[in-house]
């Protein structure tokens, strides 16, 4: 299959609540409706986009999963979309926070369990780490996966570099009170890899008291914020060239001169 080198990624950004899973997929299809969609663009949902944090109650957290990977595959194949989100999963051991992404035919294309755990809101108690980078195929490009607190470990995004990928998709609640190292990261994490970072942020207080920042965000391979929302709830939409990291890595070629003989 040719890789499509053009399309368009769309964040939704709204105050996820916690453990109100009705109310989150009802909001988040109310903006969708407002996107002007194109048959190979991608849309990107916040992490835990379905229940929010229920750290203390997690198989309260996972009991919606198969509703909430069903309604993905539905508002896939009804917008004829690629679609992509974090949900907590139930497989038989534990919960993990999994990010699935499905094509426009609500079939799964690629997924990832997160692999580093926010020790601050009790996360290791609450999942089940991943032990694995993920990059997948989609539509004929390599795309990694990353998961909010994941933004801080830049091993993960090099490996995700070294394994091909051009973009990366991240899915995140990130609190409003650090949401500056929210942007400066995938900023950096696009600078680092010369490739693409669309990372999708929650916004608004989740009802447990936690404020979350907004600030969801497309960076370029240089670095450069292509857009960006506000505190609030919106949606953003920025068109992907995938010829442009291509351009970028060849007249600025930084990997190429990496010396992974000395570290």
């Amino acid at each position: 299959m040719d890789s499509k080198k053009r399309f368009k990624i769309h964040l939704i950004q709204w105050n996820v609540l916690a453990g109100q899973l009705e109310s989150n997929l009802e909001r988040a299809a109310e903006l969708m409706e407002t996107l002007s969609l194109g048959q190979d663009d991608l849309i990107l949902l916040p992490e835990m986009f379905s229940t929010g944090f229920l750290c203390a109650h997690p198989a309260e957290m996972a009991e919606g999963y198969e509703q909430t990977l069903e309604w993905i595959s539905s508002q896939a194949v009804s917008r004829s979309v690629s679609l992509a989100g974090s949900v907590p999963i139930w497989d038989g051991r534990g919960v993990s926070n999994t990010l699935v992404v499905v094509d426009p035919e609500g079939k799964r294309k690629g997924s990832y369990v997160k692999t580093h755990l926010f020790p601050l809101t009790g996360e290791g108690s609450a999942f089940q780490a991943g032990d694995r980078a993920s990059v997948f195929n989609w539509n004929g490009t390599a795309v990694g996966l990353m998961i909010c607190f994941d933004l801080r470990f830049p091993e993960l995004g090099r490996k995700i570099c070294l394994d091909g990928a051009s973009l990366i998709l991240v899915s995140a609640q990130w609190p409003l009170a650090r949401v500056s190292h929210f942007v400066d990261l995938v900023k950096v994490r696009a600078m680092e890899n010369q490739l693409y970072v669309a990372a999708v942020n929650s916004c608004g207080d989740d009802g447990s008291g936690l404020v979350l920042g907004g600030g969801s965000l497309v960076a370029g391979p240089m670095g450069e914020i292509l857009g960006q929302l506000k505190e609030g709830e919106g949606v953003l939409t920025v068109p992907v060239d995938l010829e442009e990291v291509e351009r970028v890595r060849r007249e600025f070629p930084v990997l190429s001169l990496r010396r992974p003989d000395i570290y």
